[in-house]
């Protein structure tokens, strides 16, 4: 075998100097990683500990402020009232209050038992036992502090009942409906309190517990005869041979403080395990490596010297000497290939940004976004368009359906591959039927069409819109993507595109009003268009109304929905229906993530399936919930949204009208949330960044045009000349026409 090995190639040199950097270095890396794992898993367990226990603070004082407030509330009911003032008994009052304590029990599964203390009838009323005198309370010794108060009002304490230690919340004695001489004293169920608060479960290997200000265990899975010494240990804790990390929090509202424990002697032992295998298993690598290596030396050498061979008389004209290239000549000739090979790259990429189909594409956008065209511009289009633009045109607009799922499905890139390939099989579908057409992606959740009117004259109207219903049928059928056309009537290619492309995309949401899929015409929104006004509400409250979800606002939202539907009740049936339905239009134009199918016959029909005001109150509440926490979700993945809003600026350059509640509505965010994200990602202002883009593009323009200045202004997004010339010199220090004879070379 070693005789076979010719340590005078090539590639066995570079095998070996290669081979055993290679092996020292990951030798080196191993020791070194398993020796920071060592170093750093105890303070990592220790940092999850710490997290853990913020969060379960955090829910336990959540929770048990909603028992105080639920509790309250109870004591303040007023057949709670009565029956705590009352002098006698009433067995019809006994009644109401078995009736609400029980309702009161049914949504609080936190508690395990009510009692009420009438001192005044001497007699007590339990949620499991009704109604009992003093003399046969069955624990004399707690009646006793229920009755003197020794128990601390509205905080949770340890009470000994029957002989098992409770978790209680007793009421003040008196200020709360005046009711001096009655009592309300709740007992928690602390199994269901450890389950839902402290998540005891396999998911937590370590132990909990919870002490009051006398350090009296309240609740947790430690003996009471450990806990005395687990506080004073300090930071870790050690009990039969087992190692525990000891870290504790103190509770804001009560006087508590809460103790995990985490296994150390668990984590070491795994440690030692994880050590071993990482040093097996990169010595395992190293071999496998090296045999790799070696055949890969083997194989590539020949072809390698012949590629480098090609390079180097492509670079130098001169050939490279036979068996005399060594290791440092090797390196020195594959750099200045690769530097050739990237040299190269750069070049194409400066091509293709300059290439036909990128220039149309760019030029489309320009014209369909401009409320006006110069000569210039339109002279360029007719060079790069199929379409004769001194014929009259048509405008169609391809919405894709369901777009909120559409984003989530897919990131940021594959949409815009998947749009690109829906503009493909639009074209290629038209093409079959003898159509010319032009696509454009704006960007946004749709593509538009642009069709030459002379090809279609010579077909009628239903047959126009069968050939939009096939090519529909093709993009669902190839792309998997339901979309929605709206077509335009002729127009002369002379008129406001801009106007006509927003009136035709306000065709493909008729879909929504109606709830059928069809193409739709300039002659259908006059059939479809719904008069009706929103009488309920007025603008202030619709606006305050999406300005809570958008900012997540829930507690306003709640609110403001507690006052609108207070307003419903006193409406008749219909006309409560009418203006819920109305509402939640307004709310599905301004959220995409609510598109129900059938528009506003669908709302009716969802509608419908409720009995009452209250169960409609639930739903629509439950849904804008739901709403706002799609939306906090979604907002947490900022670098995809954040290469949408360039792309979205980048397209609507050219849109004198574009404003920043324009780019947050596309997105779905508040103005000021979309300030601040777009701030942190790119360390400019959303305006600034707009701004810049605008006068890199007339700079554009002005080096690879010869449109005029004036063309230039009124196709670069600028509202007045004024401000295009104004901000362009703030900019760069000199006029529009100064820069370009600077910079243009004679």
């Amino acid at each position: 075998m070693l005789k076979r090995i010719h340590f005078k190639e090539l590639y066995m040199r570079i095998f070996f100097i290669i081979g055993l950097v290679f092996v020292g270095m990951a030798l080196l890396y191993s020791l070194f990683l398993t020796n920071q794992i060592s170093k750093y898993a105890i303070n990592e367990v220790n940092g999850s500990t710490a997290v853990k226990l913020n969060h379960f603070k955090s829910t336990m004082e959540i929770t048990l402020r909603k028992l105080k407030v639920s509790s309250i509330q109870l004591y303040q009911d007023r057949n709670i009232g009565y029956w705590l003032t009352a002098t006698s008994k009433d067995s019809y009052l006994n009644h109401l209050v078995d009736l609400k304590i029980g309702e009161f029990l049914s949504t609080e599964r936190l508690i395990q038992d009510v009692y009420l203390f009438n001192l005044s009838s001497r007699e007590v009323f339990s949620a499991k036992s009704g109604p009992v005198p003093f003399d046969n309370f069955p624990d004399q010794a707690m009646l006793q502090q229920v009755v003197n108060q020794t128990m601390q009002p509205l905080n949770f304490s340890k009470v000994t009942f029957m002989g098992q230690t409770e978790l209680t919340l007793s009421l003040p004695n008196g200020g709360i409906d005046q009711t001096p001489n009655g009592r309300l004293m709740i007992i928690l169920d602390k199994t269901f309190l450890a389950e839902d608060l402290l998540l005891s479960n396999n998911e937590f290997e370590g132990k909990w517990f919870v002490v009051d200000k006398d350090q009296n265990v309240l609740m947790g899975d430690v003996r009471a005869s450990n806990a005395g010494d687990i506080i004073h240990a300090g930071n870790q804790w050690r009990s039969d041979g087992q190692d525990w990390g000891v870290q504790s929090i103190t509770f804001s509202d009560e006087v508590w403080q809460l103790f995990l424990l985490s296994p150390q002697g668990i984590w070491k032992n795994k440690l030692l395990i994880l050590n071993f295998k990482v040093l097996g298993s990169f010595f395992l690598m190293i071999a496998l490596l090296l045999v790799v290596l070696y055949f890969l030396s083997k194989q590539n050498y020949k072809p390698l010297t012949e590629i480098l061979g090609k390079i180097r008389i492509y670079t130098t004209g001169l050939k490279l000497p036979e068996n005399t290239l060594s290791i440092s000549s090797f390196h020195t000739e594959f750099k200045l290939g690769i530097d050739t090979l990237v040299h190269r790259i750069e070049e194409q990429n400066r091509s293709l940004k300059n290439n036909d189909s990128i220039v149309k594409d760019e030029l489309l956008r320009q014209w369909i976004l401009s409320d006006a065209v110069g000569p210039s511009l339109r002279e360029d289009l007719q060079q790069k368009l199929t379409i004769r633009l001194n014929k009259p045109i048509r405008l169609a607009v391809c919405r894709i359906e369901d777009y909120t799922a559409f984003c989530q499905t897919y990131n940021f890139q594959s949409r815009k591959l998947l749009k690109f390939a829906i503009q493909n099989v639009i074209e290629e579908v038209l093409r079959t039927y003898g159509l010319k057409a032009e696509t454009s992606d704006l960007g946004s959740d749709h593509v538009v069409i642009v069709l030459s009117v002379p090809d279609t004259q010579k077909l009628s109207e239903p047959d126009l819109l069968a050939i939009l219903v096939d090519t529909k049928h093709h993009v669902l059928q190839w792309i998997k993507v339901a979309i929605s056309i709206g077509i335009s009537d002729p127009i002369d290619s002379a008129e406001n595109i801009h106007h006509i492309y927003r009136m035709t995309y306000e065709l493909t949401e008729i879909s929504f009003i109606t709830g059928e899929s069809a193409i739709y015409t300039p002659q259908d929104r006059k059939e479809t268009y719904i008069k009706a006004s929103f009488d309920g509400l007025d603008t202030e409250q619709i606006t305050a109304f999406i300005q809570s979800i958008r900012i997540r606002d829930t507690d306003a939202l709640q609110r403001q929905l507690q006052h609108l539907f207070n307003q419903l009740q006193d409406l008749p049936a219909e006309e409560s229906k009418l203006q819920l339905i109305q509402l939640l239009y307004v709310f599905q134009k301004s959220f995409k993530q609510l598109n129900t199918p059938g528009g506003m016959v669908g709302i009716r029909n969802q509608l419908d399936q409720f009995n009452n005001l209250k169960e409609v109150h639930l739903w629509v509440e439950e849904t804008l919930m739901n709403l706002i926490e799609q939306m906090s979700n979604r907002r947490t993945q900022k670098e995809d949204i954040f290469p949408e809003i360039v792309e979205y600026i980048s397209n609507h350059l050219h849109d004198a009208m574009l404003t920043i509640d324009d780019i947050a509505n596309h997105v779905n965010f508040s103005v000021n949330y979309l300030r601040v994200i777009f701030k942190e990602q790119n360390d400019i202002s959303i305006s600034d960044f707009i701004l810049e883009r605008r006068i890199e593009k007339v700079k554009e323009l002005l080096l690879k045009t010869k449109w005029s200045i004036a063309e230039i202004s009124s196709q670069s997004g600028f509202q007045s000349k004024s401000h295009f010339f104004t901000a362009f010199k703030k900019g760069t220090g000199m006029t529009p026409s100064q820069y370009r004879d600077e910079h243009t070379q004679p």
